[in-house]
């Protein structure tokens, strides 16, 4: 009978500390909530700027994060932002194939949707777009874009140069 319950409380002992194991597990992966800028083109008389608009994103690392902030930035304004005058210049259909960090460079590579129409100016909003959202945090200042995974020297048919990584201006 002795032998019943010591078996018994090894078994209960066990189950327990699997619980808190998987517990643990869980408290240091599970994604975490934090607020990210997402950057949408405001027209103003002849000319445009960019402007944020705050977005609540998930992750557990920076490249996470503004993945998930570049994502956002893809799915376009809301209804609200359409109608306080926001517009996005990256065409539809555009999307995020990868992104990371590498010696304070968040490398972006988009679908080739990203060159797809529109002049100048559209191409000029797209990539402040870019730049703008990707270089949020203080760990990566500058933005290399990519498209279809490559390095290209410019984008789209305006020949936007993008041969090198780009930061906000100073």
């Amino acid at each position: 009978m002795g032998d019943m319950t010591g078996k018994r409380i090894r078994i209960l002992a066990a189950i327990v500390l699997v619980a808190v194991l998987l517990g643990t597990v869980w408290w240091w992966v599970r994604p975490t909530e934090a607020r990210a800028s997402v950057y949408f083109v405001r027209a103003q008389g002849s000319s445009s700027t960019v402007q944020d608009v705050p977005r609540t994103v998930r992750g557990r690392t920076a490249a996470a994060l503004l993945a998930a902030a570049v994502r956002e930035l893809l799915a376009g304004p809301t209804p609200t932002e359409r109608g306080a005058g926001l517009v996005t210049a990256i065409p539809v259909g555009t999307r995020l194939r990868g992104l990371r960090i590498a010696d304070g460079v968040v490398m972006v590579d988009l679908s080739a949707e990203i060159e797809s129409g529109g002049g100048s100016s559209s191409m000029l909003g797209r990539l402040w777009q870019i730049v703008y959202t990707a270089t949020q945090f203080a760990q990566a200042p500058r933005v290399r874009i990519l498209v279809d995974g490559q390095t290209r020297e410019s984008m789209g048919g305006e020949g936007v140069v993008i041969d090198h990584p780009l930061a906000r201006p100073a």
